[in-house]
């Protein structure tokens, strides 16, 4: 009988509990360090420093002649210039570009972004609302450009009214759009990066990296009263660097840094590829 009482077998538990992602700290590969905080950190911030020294060493940003650009030179000059003399031409110029925007956002929403990409395609990247507001804003800037035609149409059959047609010449100076396009790219740019400083400071994957930064970030109110502070102080400056032309790039080189087109167009294609690591990082 001995046989049929032996003692219970004590078998020991494995806690299945673990720190977050702990994994990869563990596991030191290449996606440990590719998706480190202080690469993509760096990757962010270097973007907006590269964009900044495009801005300044491109030869187009002191041009002095007419700004024009394909597609969207004619949505600019079909809102904001051009107009006709008569009232019942500008009421029709206006009447065209506000039914434009509406078109476009309305085809951007359910037909671009629903149909097109969410439906039949089947992106992820566009589930849900996904993604809507970008594709609503290119579908904005086609149906502007294709009303552009429209209205360029009653121009051709009124005759004598070449002087208001719509091209692709915005009826400004390259230095003033290129001024403009800075000051985007850095909103772009430095939200992008401030952000991912904002991820950085509070996600866990390293728990070893910038304790001290992460828990002050994570007192109170204290990020949102800086991600808020930072951003609205340094895009001022900015703004008003690069409008006032405060700073002049010329005066601060002095012929350390000379650029090319070949060495530009290098530069270029470095923000492209660091724009999509930036992606990829995520």
């Amino acid at each position: 009988m001995g046989l049929f009482h032996l003692p219970p077998i004590k078998r020991k538990t494995q806690s299945r509990q673990r720190t977050p992602l702990n994994y990869l700290r563990m596991d030191k590969d290449f996606r440990y360090y590719f998706q480190h905080p202080w690469s993509r950190l760096v990757v962010a911030y270097l973007v907006i420093f590269f964009n900044f020294l495009i801005f300044a060493e491109d030869p187009v940003s002191h041009s002095q002649t007419e700004a024009n650009v394909i597609v969207v030179g004619n949505c600019f000059s079909f809102v904001t210039n051009k107009y006709p003399e008569g009232g019942g031409w500008r009421c029709l110029k206006v009447l065209l570009w506000l039914l434009a925007i509406l078109t476009g956002l309305i085809a951007g929403k359910f037909l671009f972004h629903q149909r097109l990409f969410g439906q039949l395609l089947r992106l992820k990247m566009f589930r849900e609302d996904h993604g809507s507001w970008m594709t609503m804003f290119f579908s904005t800037i086609l149906f502007l450009f294709i009303f552009s035609h429209i209205y360029n149409l009653f121009l051709i059959m009124e005759g004598n009214m070449s002087a208001y047609i719509i091209t692709d010449f915005m009826g400004i100076r390259n230095e003033n759009f290129m001024k403009v396009a800075a000051v985007g790219t850095w909103m772009g740019d430095f939200v992008t990066a401030w952000m991912v400083t904002d991820m950085m400071l509070q996600d866990k994957p390293y728990p070893d990296w910038g304790k001290s930064a992460r828990a002050f970030w994570k007192k109170g109110n204290v990020r949102i009263i800086l991600f808020w502070t930072v951003l609205f102080t340094l895009t001022s400056v900015v703004v008003l660097v690069i409008t006032t032309d405060w700073i002049s790039w010329d005066k601060l080189n002095r012929g350390f840094l000379p650029s090319d087109e070949v060495s530009r167009a290098f530069l270029a294609s470095f923000i492209l590829v660091f724009d999509l690591l930036i992606v990829m990082q995520t």
